[in-house]
C-alpha cells in the first residue's frame, strides 16, 4: 500500500523517457525513470544506514528541485514520513513546527543546513543529510517498505485562517486515492510534457509516466517569477500542459500578450491553488488558442472539490461574474460530496445525526458556507482541537468545513464568494468578498481588488495596473460596485498570501490600511498644527502693522 510504488509502475515501460526536467541552459538538468529509480534506491539505503525506522519523520528543506523528489520519493519508499514546513510561515513558527513535531532526520542544501548555528531546533534533528550527495552502493533495486493505507506518509503545516500552523497528516491511503480522483479531473498522458509547478502533480505525473518540468524560477513567490525564463523554459521543452497558480499564470499570459508571443504548443493549462478571476482564462485562451482552460477548486484539505474548462463558461456566465454572482468553479467532481449549509464561522457545529443535518442544507442559490466529504478529503488535523471548527460528525460520516462561502445554480454548479469570516454584515445587508472583487478587477485599469469593513464602513481598495489606472478607473469601480462601498483606497500592491500568491491576505492588507491612515492623521494633524501657527503669526503681523499705522 505505499504510495511510493507509484514510481515502480510506472518504470517497465518508461525506463529510458524523462521522468523529472529542472533548469534552462547550462543549468538544465534531466533524470530518466530509471535514473530516478537508481538515486531515489541511493537514498533509501543511506537511511537506512543511519538507522532510520519506519514512522520516522525525515523534514525536507530544499528549494522546488529535482533533489526535492527524489528525497520524497526516498523518504516515502523506506517508509519514513516526509516533512515540509513552509518557509514562508516565518522563523517562529518553523521552530514551533520543529519543537511539537521532531524529525529524526533531515534532507537540505549545504546553506540550508548552516542554519543549525542559528537554529536550536535544527541542531537537535539527528540525521543531517545533504541533497543530491549520495551516490551508489547498492547493486539492485531496494525493496519497497510496506506500509498500510493508514500510516502517516506525509506531514505538512497549514496556516488556516489564524495564520497559526496547523499539522497536516496524510496517510498513504489518503495520497492514493488523492491520486486516483485526480484521475477524474485531469486527463492523462504518457505523451505529453507537463510544466508543473504543484509538487501533487509531480507526483500524479510519475504514477502515469508523464514527463514533469519543474520551473525554472523561485516559487516561493510565483507572482514575482519571471515570464521570460517562463515562456523560454516552456517552449525549449515543447511542453504540451501546464499546471500553475493563478498568479504565475497572470504573469504568463500579461507577457505574451505585451510581447505579441503565444503558446500554440499547449493543449491544456490547469489551475488552482487560488481565486481564479473571470478575466484570467480569457487572456490565456488568447495566449494558448489550442489549450483547453481548467480551473480547478480545492483547498489543503480537500484537493480537488470541483473543476470547470473555459469553454463551458457561456456569455451569461461572465456577465454574472461583473455584475457580482461571484465566482464559478464548476461541478462537483465525482467521489467528492459538497453541499452548503449556512455560515456560522469560527462555531463549532455537530455532531447531527442524518436528519438533523439534512435539514440544515441550503437550496440552490442561497449562499453559505461549502462543506466536502470524501475518501481524498482530509479527516483531521494532528491536533484534535483544530477538528473542532472544521469537522462535522454525521453518524459514520465526517465533513470537512472549507471555510469558504458560496452556493449551488439551478444548473448544479458551485459558485465561490469569498471567506466566510470575510462576509461583511451591516445595516444594508451582507456581502461577500468575491461579490464585489472580482466585478471590480475586471475594470481597465485595475489589476487586483479587495472588500473589507473598516469602523462600519465597506472600503474598497484598488491595486492599481501601471499608467493604464486613471481617474474614470475610479468612477468605473465604484459604477461596478454599485452602493456597496463606502471608501475607495487606491495601493501600489495588495498583500497576498505567502504559499501560492493568489489570495488576498485581509489581515496583512488591515494592518497596512490602519498604518496608512495613522500616518495620513498624523499628516493631516501636523499640517493643521503648521497652519494654526501660521494663523497666528499671521494675526500678529496685521495687529502689529495696525498699531504702527496709528
Amino acid at each position: 500500500m505505499n504510495v511510493a510504488d507509484i514510481l515502480g509502475q510506472s518504470l517497465p515501460e518508461s525506463v529510458d523517457k524523462a521522468a523529472l526536467i529542472s533548469g534552462i541552459g547550462k543549468s538544465r538538468r534531466q533524470l530518466t525513470f530509471a535514473e530516478l529509480a537508481d538515486e531515489v534506491d541511493d537514498l533509501v539505503q543511506e537511511f537506512r544506514f543511519q538507522g532510520l525506522r519506519p514512522g520516522d519523520k525525515v523534514l525536507v528543506a530544499v528549494p522546488v528541485s529535482i533533489e526535492t523528489y527524489v528525497a520524497m520519493l526516498a523518504i516515502l519508499k523506506a517508509g519514513l514520513v516526509v516533512m515540509f514546513i513552509d518557509p514562508a510561515h516565518g522563523a517562529a513558527e518553523v521552530a514551533r513546527c520543529l519543537s511539537a513535531y521532531p524529525p529524526a532526520a533531515i534532507v537540505a542544501t549545504r546553506v540550508m543546513l548552516l542554519l543549525r548555528f542559528l537554529s536550536p531546533e535544527i541542531r537537535r534533528i539527528p540525521v543531517r543529510i545533504v541533497a543530491g550527495t549520495v551516490r551508489g552502493g547498492q547493486d539492485a533495486s531496494l525493496l519497497t517498505q510496506h506500509r498500510s493505507s493508514e500510516d502517516s506518509a506525509l506531514l505538512t503545516f497549514s496556516s488556516g485562517s489564524t495564520g497559526e500552523p496547523k499539522a497536516v497528516v496524510r496517510t498513504h491511503g489518503f495520497l492514493r486515492h488523492q491520486l486516483e480522483i485526480l484521475n477524474r479531473v485531469v486527463d492523462p498522458d504518457p505523451a505529453d510534457i507537463d510544466f508543473v509547478a504543484m509538487p501533487m502533480f509531480v507526483l500524479f505525473n510519475l504514477a502515469n509516466a508523464t514527463t514533469s518540468v519543474i520551473p525554472a524560477c523561485n516559487m516561493k513567490r510565483p507572482g514575482r517569477a519571471d515570464p521570460r525564463v517562463l515562456l523560454a523554459q516552456l517552449q525549449h521543452e515543447f511542453a504540451t500542459t501546464m499546471v500553475a497558480s493563478p498568479a504565475l499564470l497572470e504573469r504568463l499570459a500579461d507577457h505574451c500578450l505585451r510581447t505579441q508571443q503565444s503558446m500554440a504548443a499547449m493543449r491544456c493549462i490547469s489551475t488552482g491553488g487560488g481565486p481564479v478571476g473571470p478575466t484570467l482564462p480569457e487572456r490565456l485562451s488568447a495566449v494558448a488558442p489550442n489549450a483547453v482552460i481548467k480551473t480547478v477548486y480545492g483547498s489543503t484539505e480537500a484537493e480537488p472539490i470541483a473543476s470547470v474548462i473555459n469553454a463551458d463558461i457561456s456569455v451569461s456566465d461572465k456577465r454574472a461574474m461583473r455584475i457580482g454572482a461571484g465566482l464559478l468553479v464548476g461541478r462537483p467532481v465525482q467521489g467528492c460530496d459538497v453541499i452548503i449549509i449556512p455560515s456560522r464561522s469560527g462555531t463549532p457545529l455537530g455532531p447531527y445525526s442524518e436528519a438533523e443535518f439534512a435539514a440544515l442544507a441550503l437550496a440552490d442559490g442561497e449562499v453559505g458556507e461549502i462543506i466536502v466529504s470524501g475518501r481524498h478529503v482530509l479527516p483531521g488535523y494532528a491536533d484534535p482541537i483544530s477538528n473542532r471548527e472544521t469537522k462535522i460528525e454525521v453518524g459514520r460520516k465526517r465533513w470537512h468545513r472549507t471555510g469558504d462561502a458560496g452556493y449551488f445554480d439551478q444548473q448544479g454548479r458551485l459558485w465561490l464568494v469569498g471567506r466566510s469570516a470575510a462576509a461583511i454584515r451591516d445595516s444594508r445587508g451582507t456581502v461577500y468578498p468575491f461579490q464585489v472583487e472580482y466585478a471590480v478587477s475586471a475594470v481597465r485599469g485595475i489589476r487586483r481588488a479587495a472588500l473589507i469593513s473598516d469602523q462600519g464602513q465597506r472600503v474598497l481598495v484598488l491595486e492599481t495596473s501601471g499608467n493604464e489606472f486613471t481617474a474614470d478607473c475610479i468612477k468605473a469601480a465604484r459604477c461596478v460596485a454599485d452602493k456597496q462601498i463606502d471608501r475607495i483606497v487606491t495601493l501600489r500592491r495588495i498583500p497576498m498570501d505567502r504559499r501560492h500568491d493568489a489570495k488576498v491576505d485581509y489581515p496583512s492588507l488591515r494592518s497596512l490600511l490602519d498604518g496608512r491612515w495613522t500616518r495620513l492623521r498624523l499628516n493631516a494633524l501636523t499640517l493643521l498644527a503648521r497652519f494654526g501657527r501660521f494663523l497666528r503669526e499671521l494675526r500678529l503681523k496685521i495687529r502689529s502693522l495696525h498699531i504702527v499705522g496709528h
